[in-house]
């Protein structure tokens, strides 16, 4: 015995199918992109799938600073680097809009707020000393 919502929903898909007319295509099929489109798919050199976060970020990264070179590498650093310091490298990098070549300018900013972490580490080590 049925239940009374797969009645209703049979009712329902009944009506809709009767109402529709036999030469017009269904919204959903006519606008069906699912075939190309793919978000878990890398495009590039490497061909590969998104399964991880930092993988979708790093690929993100190469796009956005129109490095698909080397999006390997922008998805190492996603992987090992803070979040933090990528971000601000990037705003940094938006910011300047007539850049020549973006991705330099994201790895000197990226290397020096490195180099300022760094030094903010060593300055309370040597305060938590004394």
């Amino acid at each position: 015995m049925e239940s009374i919502g797969n009645i209703i929903n049979d009712l329902k898909k009944k009506v809709s199918d009767d109402n529709k007319r036999k030469d017009e295509k269904d919204q959903e099929e006519l606008f069906d992109t699912s075939e190309y489109v793919n978000s878990k798919y890398i495009s590039g050199k490497k061909k590969g799938y998104v399964t991880k976060e930092y993988q979708s970020y790093g690929a993100w990264l190469a796009n956005a600073l129109n490095d698909k070179e080397r999006m390997s590498m922008y998805i190492k650093w996603a992987k090992e680097k803070p979040r933090s310091v990528l971000e601000s490298a990037y705003r940094f990098t938006a910011d300047y809009p007539d850049a020549r070549d973006k991705s330099r300018l994201f790895m000197w900013k990226v290397k020096e707020l490195e180099e300022q972490t760094e030094n903010k580490k060593g300055k309370v080590k040597e305060t938590d000393a004394s």
